[in-house]
């Protein structure tokens, strides 16, 4: 089955991964740095980093039902890159879940527990991401445009966005917005409804930027 409308962009994807991978990359930081027994201050961190942990977890499984099961019935030539691609994410779903596992307790403990153990599991999981993104950004999604139409890929950020909890929903709009230049910016703000594009320039931007504040402050580098 071929896309016969207009060719869709994968670049939004880009620009999500991008996201993911500066607050990986930055995760096990915030969490070395973070002031030890000041319970609010790990609070502000260990939240950021589980709305970052449940945004990616919704986005790969709107991806895994919507998107992968489409790229293999219709261009099956590609068997082996989809299992290479299923392997390194078995791989990442086993870091993610291990990291998960050890974020509860250090944010219950004050901090002052687990936390190296944290830090390094948030490295890896920040490398293996990267490879993944890597992978994914060189070889499948230039194969989207051809057999994905725009209506099956707005699905994909439609089911991801619906799975962010209502309160934090600027929160990961935010993130996404941080390191993007003004294309990217109207790409991204062209997904929403109107009412939100407004309340996001009313309040929403303002609120994420005081929240930007506080997190530096937290680890020592406000």
């Amino acid at each position: 089955m071929q896309n016969r409308g207009k060719p869709i962009t994968t670049h939004d994807m880009v620009v999500l991964h991008r996201m993911f991978r500066r607050e990986f990359r930055e995760a096990a930081g915030r969490v070395r740095g973070v002031r030890h027994g000041s319970r609010a201050q790990i609070r502000l961190v260990a939240d950021r980093l589980a709305l970052l942990l449940d945004t990616l977890h919704h986005h790969h499984a709107g991806e895994d039902r919507l998107l992968w099961p489409k790229l293999s019935q219709r261009i099956p030539g590609h068997a082996e890159l989809w299992k290479r691609m299923q392997s390194r994410r078995a791989a990442l779903s086993a870091r993610l879940a291990r990291t998960n596992a050890l974020l509860g307790p250090w944010a219950a403990d004050g901090g002052s527990a687990r936390g190296e153990e944290l830090a390094a599991a948030l490295e890896e999981v920040s490398r293996a991401l990267d490879e993944h993104f890597d992978e994914e950004e060189r070889e499948a999604l230039p194969l989207v445009p051809g057999v994905v139409s725009q209506v099956e890929w707005d699905e994909i950020g439609d089911a991801a966005s619906a799975a962010v909890p209502r309160g934090k929903q600027f929160t990961v709009l935010g993130m996404i917005l941080k390191d993007t230049d003004p294309g990217e910016q109207i790409l991204i703000m062209a997904h929403l409804p109107l009412p939100p594009r407004v309340l996001w320039r009313a309040v929403g931007e303002r609120n994420f930027r005081r929240l930007e504040e506080r997190l530096a402050a937290a680890v020592g580098h406000g």
